[in-house]
């Protein structure tokens, strides 16, 4: 039988003196009751209590081990007790995994100001290349990971706080030399600069172009397609926040900007279950919020 709760029925008969008010106290019954003193007897090799007709003591034994539960129950609850606190405080550590791309996109002025809102929050937010495992930033011991992607993994669970908008572009030298396309379909005619895993790109219109396999030129990060783009490869898809600077040096022109890109959702991946520390909760909501009032280079 399960000793913690067999140790529980023991310390009821000991306080009350009686099987049958333990039993009753507990919502067992009298005989499930006498069943746990005589598994603990057995497991232990000892008499734990004197039974009469009239009443139920314990050994010497039994005093013992009275003090032993009480001791071992106690700190069990008592520690149950301290893990709920701090599931119900906004407080601890927070630990956030994050795509090096993502930052430009007020991730970082985000995260400072829930900590400046909640003085008992230390964050840590690393920033590194995604992986191609949705689920892999449990396994590396963060609480939170900044997710790009639409995910289907039973072992985390996504919620969307924002968007990413994106925009075609190309280097001058490249449309002089290929030529500007003019519509979607058009850009099976071009070199089209893939992210890793992407297989189609999707436009606000409801078309999409299906992307050749293997690209020209794949990364798994967006700033290397935005390099291999001003260095006249081909046509890239690639987030308004880390071009704006190109774009506005001429080094990167817009590509059919008449059609433009579907904004592609942002996401903050947790573990599953109903039982997130109130710290997590409480950051996913404000990142949620955060993003609904803030307009940045998107």
């Amino acid at each position: 039988m399960d000793r913690l709760t067999t140790m529980a029925t023991f310390l009821k008969v000991v306080r009350h003196a009686n099987f049958t008010t333990a039993a009753e106290e507990l919502s067992i019954s009298r005989t499930l009751v006498s069943r746990h003193i005589a598994d603990l007897e057995l497991h232990l090799g000892l008499k734990l209590l004197n039974r009469t007709t009239r009443s139920v003591t314990p050994t010497e034994a039994g005093l013992r081990y009275t003090e032993l539960c009480e001791r071992v129950l106690g700190e069990i609850r008592h520690g149950e007790e301290e893990l709920s606190a701090i599931k119900n405080q906004v407080e601890g550590e927070i630990s956030i995994l994050c795509p090096i791309w993502i930052g430009s996109f007020g991730i970082s002025v985000a995260a400072a100001e829930f900590c400046a809102l909640n003085p008992k929050i230390s964050i840590k937010l690393h920033f590194e290349e995604p992986s191609a495992n949705p689920h892999e930033f449990l396994a590396l011991g963060y609480d939170v990971s900044i997710q790009p992607n639409t995910m289907r993994d039973s072992s985390i669970v996504a919620k969307k706080i924002g968007k990413i908008d994106h925009i075609l572009t190309a280097s001058p030298a490249y449309l002089e030399r290929h030529g500007a396309p003019e519509s979607v379909a058009a850009l099976s005619e071009q070199v089209c600069l893939a992210k890793m895993n992407d297989t189609s790109w999707s436009f606000a219109n409801g078309e999409r172009h299906a992307l050749r396999v293997p690209s020209l030129f794949s990364s798994n990060s967006v700033f290397a397609l935005r390099e291999a783009s001003i260095a006249g490869l081909g046509i890239a898809m690639l987030p308004k926040g880390i071009i704006q600077d190109t774009l506005e040096k001429g080094a990167l022109v817009e590509v059919l900007p008449d059609f433009p890109i579907a904004p592609r959702p942002l996401y903050i991946a947790f573990p599953p279950g109903g039982d997130a520390p109130r710290k997590t909760r409480a950051l996913i909501s404000f990142f949620a919020d955060w993003f609904k009032t803030r307009k940045f280079p998107t």
